[in-house]
């Protein structure tokens, strides 16, 4: 399907012009959609109010704290997601990037160690509120549903790739309820995709899943520093199962006489003593 999602865009809703000398935007290959919160109060004291004026204002004050305090060239965020299910362009450029299937260069998910890579270079969703004990209301999650399903479709991303804050930096975002929440994302999402997975594959983490070519996530981390560990060179320990990890698998399947299909399936996991 088309991007079908409704988004004001940053000229909409009054945008700054990014730093002199930082536009346009370098685009990127998106290869995740990655959850935020905001840390904002929630309701009945949340910033927007649940309505269209607030959800401008909000936007306006986020961009000021990221170009003011931290120095960013503009948001950090690709897109803004309101208690009243208002969806923001932040970055300028990132929904014309989006629909023709591209992302811009951003600044709301840097990698820590151990954590995912290139998470800047894929779309984030800052949703207004805290998540560690509020759960998200349903005007608000019906606009991320959308949101990530045209996201998904329009950018050749896969549902299982909706991921965390969390899963890239060191940090609590986007709250627990909301984290716990991404099983039941990715379902919703790939429901309106007409995409099948297991339930072992929205969870994204199932030691029962096969990991191989296309996988990504902490569990691709944790082969890849085992396989590096062994002496088999997987390349960037960045969280994404591709052509040189898939190479370092065979060659370690090869050592210990099993089939070299670059498939980590419990006999290959078993042999790394990975759990």
């Amino acid at each position: 399907m088309p991007f079908t999602a409704k988004v004001v865009t940053a000229a909409e809703w009054g945008a700054r012009p990014p730093e002199p000398g930082t536009f346009p935007f370098q685009r990127t290959i998106p290869r995740y959609v990655i959850v935020h919160h905001t840390d904002n109060p929630n309701p009945p004291n949340d910033a927007s109010r649940g309505t269209i004026e607030g959800a401008l204002r909000l936007a306006r004050n986020i961009q000021t704290s990221h170009m003011d305090e931290r120095g960013w060239s503009d948001s950090g965020h690709n897109f803004l997601n309101t208690t009243g299910g208002f969806v923001l362009e932040g970055r300028h450029g990132s929904l014309d990037a989006v629909k023709q299937g591209f992302c811009i260069q951003s600044a709301h998910a840097k990698q820590d160690p151990g954590k995912l890579a290139n998470g800047n270079q894929s779309p984030g969703i800052e949703n207004e509120g805290n998540f560690m004990t509020f759960q998200i209301g349903q005007k608000q999650w019906q606009s991320l549903v959308e949101l990530c399903a045209s996201l998904c479709d329009s950018c050749t991303i896969s549902p299982l790739n909706i991921k965390g804050h969390r899963d890239f930096s060191n940090t609590n975002c986007p709250g627990d309820l909301l984290y716990n929440q991404l099983p039941r994302l990715r379902k919703q999402v790939a429901d309106r995709l007409n995409l099948q997975f297991t339930p072992e594959e929205l969870e994204n983490e199932s030691p029962l899943v096969d990991i191989k070519f296309g996988s990504t996530g902490l569990a691709v981390i944790t082969l890849q520093q085992r396989l590096r560990d062994l002496g088999f060179n997987p390349g960037a320990v960045d969280g994404v199962f591709g052509e040189n990890t898939k190479a370092a698998v065979k060659a370690f399947q090869l050592s210990v006489g099993l089939q070299d299909d670059g498939i980590v399936g419990s006999n290959t996991r078993t042999k790394l003593e990975l759990s």
